[in-house]
């Protein structure tokens, strides 16, 4: 298999597949927008592991997250559906890639840290009703936090 016809084959053939099954009016419930990012995200995730071209992965799975996070709201009402579900998918393809490419490990965790907050903030908001007046005050402010860590990267750190 030639490996600069991966991606153009994997997309083809859910192209056709997906396609096919619309007119044959196989699994309707598949016939929706999600199904496509899935279809595109599969595609560069075989370029990606497949071709070796690991640039690929963060693409790959941000895509095939995303088409599976529109397919599982529909199917599970109890899904989370906010920032946070992004956030864990981004975080998730980070990790991936830094698998295979041993960079951005600061980047990967600071994201799985933002999506558990994010996640658990409703908890951590109840557990902290004890000192509500002082911390939420300071959880109105926590995206300096981002400011600050940001302009750290930008101009202090140099790797």
């Amino acid at each position: 298999m030639k490996k600069r016809g991966i991606f153009s084959g994997i997309l083809l053939t859910g192209f056709g597949l997906y396609f096919l099954f619309e007119r044959l009016s196989l699994f309707p419930m598949l016939h929706t927008w999600p199904t496509l990012l899935l279809i595109i995200g599969i595609a560069l995730l075989g370029q990606a592991y497949i071709g070796k071209e690991y640039a690929n992965i963060l693409a790959g799975i941000v895509l095939v997250g995303l088409g599976s996070h529109f397919h599982l709201i529909t199917l599970f009402p109890a899904w989370p559906n906010d920032i946070s579900m992004f956030v864990l998918i981004i975080a998730i393809g980070l990790l991936f890639q830094y698998q295979k490419t041993k960079q951005a490990l600061l980047p990967t965790i600071l994201f799985f840290l933002l999506a558990a907050a994010f996640l658990f903030s409703n908890q951590l908001k109840n557990a902290t009703n004890l000192f509500t007046t002082g911390i939420e005050s300071l959880l109105n402010f926590w995206p300096l936090a981002f400011i600050v860590l940001g302009l750290y990267l930008l101009f202090v750190k140099k790797a």
